[in-house]
């Protein structure tokens, strides 16, 4: 799923999940933004496979490393958006690195259930999670986390249910 939307659903409903553990905009780009060199694929601006060493749980620990250190230089321009947001967070660099290992790790599992030409476990030539879920499974999924982020945001908004942030 190169740069799509699906990897919102996720990043947004289990980063309100543990938006009181994790750095909540860290965890949603990292779900969304390992996809970058796929998309210059997809695109035909970069050369070779579309899920490559990023799409690899140990390409997902460094891509979660240079994240976290990107992370903290630019999160405290983030604070006013976040509470403009009514995601009121204590940030620290444990919450930032937790936030981005997470994300990258899930946004992996996910692709690793319906891309066929994805080794997660790469040097190992293996693939035990794929196929366990189709990619029109996998895409309902995501887009259902999507909207079950999105009704309980908005029900935090009226008051009906909280985001325990604290």
């Amino acid at each position: 799923m190169p740069f799509t939307l699906f990897h919102f659903g996720p990043g947004l409903l289990f980063g309100l999940l543990l938006v009181k553990y994790i750095d909540f905009p860290t965890f949603v780009i990292a779900n969304v933004l390992i996809d970058w060199r796929a998309a210059l694929v997809v695109f035909g601006l970069w050369p070779g496979p579309r899920h490559s060493w990023m799409h690899t749980y140990l390409g997902a620990i460094l891509f979660s490393m240079i994240l976290t250190i990107g992370m903290v230089l630019i999160r405290p321009e983030l604070d006013k958006l976040m509470e403009s947001m009514g995601l009121h967070q204590r940030v620290s660099v444990t919450r930032i690195a937790v936030a981005a290992f997470l994300g990258s790790m899930i946004h992996v599992t996910i692709d690793a259930f319906h891309h066929p030409l994805m080794y997660p476990f790469m040097p190992y030539d293996i693939k035990p999670l794929y196929g366990l879920f189709s990619t029109r499974e996998m895409r309902f999924f995501t887009a259902f986390c999507g909207f079950l982020a999105i009704l309980w945001y908005i029900g935090d908004y009226f008051g009906l249910i909280h985001i325990p942030t604290k």
